[in-house]
């Protein structure tokens, strides 16, 4: 995210609310992101409770809105927690989306790693450079809203022992990948530091055959070896594959739902 915002046009692509008071009433950054579909554009507003937070919130999305279109975006995004409903159905935005961060404890006993035949499991130390990208990318695509990543953004900094494939025994072929990290969240309720699983991927042919659920579980261990003592991971909660259901099952729970509201521009 540091290396990102360094090139970040923050002229163009941010405002402020400033009603004078001691704080700022408000601000906004617009972010962009190629895909197949086009340009898709993200609105991350953030007001400051008291005043008039749907009047400021309002006039900070519409302003986003209005960027993105003379931009050339092909639709546009609104990341918010629940309740912001009054405040942006009126403006061109319709609620598409769940997303969850679901949550669980690494104290106690952690469910076990159950390798799935005709596969080995790899880590970041024997893996090739520019292969993590390549494997994100071929698991994602036909992924809602899909975005094609690079190496740089997957594993830059992430240890390599927390970057795990699976691959075929006799192939080599990729098949799945789980990435994750050590973070420490100030001012934040789930015990630190958080284990962050940030990518859970399998490559259509080799889904519904354990994969993920295999590399998951080996994350948690490793994490609680790294020194995490919670971990967390997003999943989309109309995922097709009902990703959310593996997750359950490795004793993760919902813990926080965020609304993704869209508006597309023809």
């Amino acid at each position: 995210m540091q290396g990102l915002l360094t090139q970040f046009d923050w002229g163009a692509r941010s405002r402020m609310v400033d009603d004078g008071a001691p704080e700022l009433a408000g601000a906004v950054v617009v972010s962009s992101r190629a895909s197949p579909e086009g340009i898709v554009a993200r609105i991350d507003p953030a007001v400051a409770a008291g005043g008039d937070t749907p009047g400021v919130m309002r006039e900070l999305v519409q302003w986003g809105l209005q960027l993105s279109r003379a931009s050339g975006a092909a639709a546009v995004q609104v990341w918010v927690g629940p309740g912001q409903a009054g405040v942006l159905q009126g403006i061109g935005l319709q609620k598409v989306r769940p997303w969850w961060r679901m949550d669980r404890t690494l104290a106690g006993k952690l469910p076990t790693p159950l390798p799935v035949g005709g596969y080995r499991l790899l880590d970041g130390t024997g893996m090739p450079t520019g292969s993590w990208a390549e494997m994100h990318n071929r698991s994602f695509a036909d992924h809602w809203r899909f975005s094609p990543r690079t190496e740089e953004e997957l594993v830059a900094g992430k240890p390599p022992e927390l970057c795990l494939m699976a691959i075929t025994n006799g192939t080599g072929e990729p098949a799945a990948v789980t990435l994750s990290q050590l973070e420490t969240y100030s001012q934040d309720p789930r015990p630190q530091s958080v284990g962050l699983v940030s990518s859970v991927g399998t490559v259509p042919d080799h889904r519904r055959r354990g994969l993920a659920t295999w590399l998951v579980a080996e994350t948690l261990l490793r994490l609680r070896n790294a020194g995490a003592t919670y971990t967390s991971l997003y999943v989309d909660g109309l995922n097709e594959t009902r990703a959310f259901d593996a997750y359950r099952k490795l004793g993760f729970e919902l813990a926080f739902e965020t609304e993704v509201w869209e508006a597309t521009f023809r």
